[in-house]
């Protein structure tokens, strides 16, 4: 048993060693937009941008006007607002009769079988002229020029999909952690660094921006197809894939920010809808499994170098200094983003814990409602199942 345990320790710090490796490679490898040199276009196509919004009247008028305030030449701004109980809908017509470009649509109800936001985006484009669309969502801020350089981006490099990395903003330390360690693992499930590869079988997608060429858009079958798919931006990045197409992926920090959750109570609501299906395929037993082996390898190297002190094993204190030594090289390459971003990325053990008990509570919900509420709406996991379409741990071209 005892060599059991030595084996497990050193296998998961020599993980740790790895995984943090392919992290440092992937982000290099995902470009800056900012820093991109790329040639204007000759001429600028029309572009359509698709907001859904669900009673966000506290954001959506001053993530709104960033988009109004766009100096893109041929530009239309399709606001969708999906059922909502607020002020949002007054406020979409507001921003409407203010500006031309801006169109109002109000959905009354929802179909059965749909997700609202999935059906929110197909009513959007369903409406949309543009030769690409942008999907993105309610609380998105644009800095000046993000639209030009987007699609000068994409014509320069010839591709038919780009979904932006933004800049998150949290206000507490452990949410910045959760949010930090949740993105890293999200670039490890999704190989996102592999995504601007020639012929690549990644696939990404990204709420906050997700551009896409209606032509290409046209060749897959749709958002009817994501009706039921809670990662519906992972699912567009997914149909451009499964259809021929070429997506890129990049970092736009410094242009695009969002709020994503204000607590981390709300990040625990928020992603009810998002984790289960796609990390686990709506399976408690997958979930378990998951949770386990996220909590042992967050353990790993404290309980290495712990051991190794304990029983003067050489090879274990090796393997436990080596795993926190690479922690330590990662989190230094954020320094550059200030003292707390370095912290957040050292806490990610920390971090790690918290995904897993996230995990164990949207897995836990699930099994006991039979689905999952939303907007709502109950859907039941049977229904789920069968109109999955995102699976990280099980990568499948079947459509």
């Amino acid at each position: 048993m005892a060599t059991f345990v030595i084996f497990t320790l050193i296998l998961l710090c020599a993980l740790w060693i790895i995984g943090f490796a392919y992290l440092w490679s992937a982000l290099k490898r995902i470009p800056e937009l900012g820093r991109q040199s790329i040639a204007l276009p000759q001429r600028w196509p029309k572009l359509s941008v698709i907001v859904p919004a669900c009673n966000e009247a506290e954001n959506i008028e001053s993530a709104v006007k960033t988009l109004i305030a766009q100096d893109y030449p041929d530009l239309e701004i399709i606001l969708v607002n999906d059922r909502s109980t607020d002020t949002t809908g007054g406020i979409i017509d507001r921003l409407a009769q203010g500006d031309t470009r801006v169109k109002a649509i109000h959905i009354e109800t929802l179909p059965t079988g749909w997700l609202g936001k999935v059906h929110a985006l197909d009513r959007g484009v369903a409406r949309a002229h543009g030769e690409w669309i942008l999907c993105t969502d309610a609380d998105v801020h644009f800095a000046p020029g993000i639209l030009r350089r987007a699609i000068a981006f994409v014509l320069d490099q010839q591709c038919d999909h780009l979904a932006l990395i933004p800049r998150t903003i949290q206000n507490g330390f452990w949410l910045d952690v959760a949010v930090r360690t949740f993105s890293l693992l999200f670039i490890i499930g999704t190989g996102a660094a592999a995504v601007n590869r020639q012929g690549s079988k990644a696939f990404v997608g990204i709420g906050a921006f997700n551009l896409v060429k209606a032509q290409a858009l046209r060749r897959t079958p749709g958002f009817a197809w994501l009706r039921l798919e809670p990662v519906d931006d992972v699912g567009l990045g997914l149909m451009i894939n499964q259809s021929g197409g070429r997506s890129c992926l990049a970092l736009a920090r410094q242009e695009l920010s969002v709020q994503w959750y204000a607590s981390l109570t709300e990040m625990f609501q928020g992603l009810e809808k998002n984790l289960f299906g796609p990390t686990a395929n709506y399976h408690l037993w997958l979930m378990l499994i998951q949770v386990g082996a996220i909590a042992c390898f967050a353990a790993a190297p404290v309980a290495a170098i712990g051991l190794g002190l304990v029983q003067g094993s050489f090879i274990l204190l090796l393997a436990g200094v080596g795993a926190v030594g690479m922690l330590i090289g990662f989190s230094l390459q954020a320094i550059s983003e200030g003292t707390r971003e370095f912290l957040c990325t050292l806490f990610c053990p920390a971090g790690l814990l918290i995904i897993a008990a996230l995990l164990l509570r949207v897995g836990l919900k699930c099994i006991k409602n039979d689905g999952i509420d939303w907007r709502g709406t109950h859907y039941p996991t049977a229904a789920l199942r069968q109109g999955q379409r995102v699976k990280l741990l099980i990568r499948t071209n079947e459509q």
